[in-house]
């Protein structure tokens, strides 16, 4: 069975030591692999993943340009490069431009870590680059797996008034909509236009049976394999699909045909 991991983190190879020790700090987690796009290309031969996207993720404003000369310069196949941005950039839409014209498919979104309200209408003009370059806008959704020491804005609440009001924005939710705030999932995006990617939903936060209820309720089609590495790794997320009563057919959107659908690519 063909498997795309939606959702990996990368950084370049003079940074990633660095970059990883401060992510899985934060985190408090030990890490998949050392964050260079070298490591998860070995990891992926070792899980039998064909495909990964790779998120960065821009803190600041200063960040964004230097991040995207690197994501442009990665040739590798089996990696797909998401764009970063921030939406205080003061020319985000020439940036957003100049992703789109590199081939690049979507940009990745934190607002809890890029501190932003994500339905402030101050970024708006963000999203509505977004939309006009027919980009995915793939956001963190939720909490965080430490105690954040400021607001969660990252909320299935806000992600519900952006989707009303940018109808035609290709949106995918990293962690089922909303880690640890399944329940708001659940009254506001639960069937909803979007995209779930199913990282860091762990057994002891998400049951099995509320896990498999949420997929078929808000919809198999709109589910896509995810581990969030190097702070998971992509194996266990992969046996808990298989061990799930899910059908054949099922399995195969969620690991390959969801992912190929929304990003372009040849189905299998």
């Amino acid at each position: 069975m063909k498997v795309i991991d939606c959702h990996v983190h990368c950084f370049p190879d003079d940074l990633a030591e660095r970059a990883v020790a401060r992510l899985t700090s934060a985190y408090q987690v030990v890490p998949s692999f050392d964050g260079t796009i070298g490591g998860a290309i070995r990891q992926m031969e070792s899980a039998g993943i064909e495909r990964s996207v790779v998120l960065p993720v821009a803190t600041k404003p200063s960040q964004v340009k230097s991040i995207n000369d690197w994501i442009m310069g990665i040739k590798d196949e089996r990696i797909i490069p998401f764009g970063a941005i921030h939406p205080y950039l003061s020319d985000v839409k020439a940036e957003i431009s100049r992703i789109a014209r590199m081939g690049i498919k979507g940009v990745k979104l934190h607002p809890n870590w890029q501190g932003y309200k994500p339905q402030d209408t101050e970024v708006f003009p963000m999203y509505e680059a977004i939309m006009e370059y027919g980009l995915i806008a793939y956001f963190h959704g939720g909490d965080e797996l430490e105690p954040w020491p400021t607001e969660i804005v990252s909320t299935p609440e806000a992600y519900a008034d952006i989707r009303r009001r940018f109808p035609e924005m290709k949106m995918v939710i990293a962690h089922m909509g909303g880690y640890l705030m399944w329940d708001d999932v659940r009254r506001y995006l639960l069937g909803a236009d979007v995209y779930f990617d199913m990282s860091a939903c762990f057994p002891d936060k998400l049951s099995d049976e509320e896990y498999l209820r949420m997929m078929r309720e808000h919809g198999i089609e709109k589910i896509l394999y995810a581990s969030d590495s190097p702070c998971s790794h992509p194996v266990p997320q992969m046996e808990r699909l298989l061990r799930l009563p899910l059908t054949e057919s099922e399995r195969r959107l969620i690991f390959w045909g969801n992912a190929a659908h929304l990003l372009g690519l040849r189905q299998e």
